[in-house]
């Protein structure tokens, strides 16, 4: 049987493809302790929030700032490699550098991000599973 296992908030740890039988209890005591300063008016936010959250562990919960140096160093590479130049600090204090950031910000935080799987079993069977999280978190009652 196939394996791939995934990161979620508060250490949840899961193989997406065998999700264990206490799956929504676990969801349901993490969202809990995500939860437990909060007043219950603010729940709903609460519950966007926690779903944000699992979006940015399956994307990998890179910091912003480890992505833009990922991607400098990436521009910095092709400049070297294609043209045999180094790139200037114009070229990365530039609009369009910043626009790209952004892009792949946004990109990276929707709930049809692709979570850096090219292969498309994990990649329907992570959206599976994010789908569940989402019915647990949004049906959690009030305390």
């Amino acid at each position: 049987m196939r394996s791939y296992k995934v990161e979620l908030p508060r250490g949840i740890e899961v193989d997406i493809f065998n999700l264990p039988e206490d799956f929504e209890e676990q969801i349901k005591e993490s969202f809990k302790g995500y939860t437990a300063e909060t007043a219950k008016e603010y729940r709903y936010c609460d519950k966007l929030g926690y779903i944000d959250c699992c979006i940015k562990h399956l994307n990998g919960g890179k910091r912003s700032d480890d992505i833009v140096n990922e991607m400098v160093e990436g521009r910095i590479l092709y400049e070297w490699r294609e043209n045999g130049e180094i790139i200037t600090e114009d070229d990365i204090y530039c609009f369009e550098f910043m626009e790209e950031c952004y892009d792949r910000g946004k990109e990276n935080e929707r709930l049809c991000s692709h979570f850096g799987s090219d292969d498309h079993h994990i990649y329907d069977q992570i959206q599976k599973m994010l789908v569940k999280v989402i019915t647990i978190v949004m049906n959690c009652e009030e305390e």
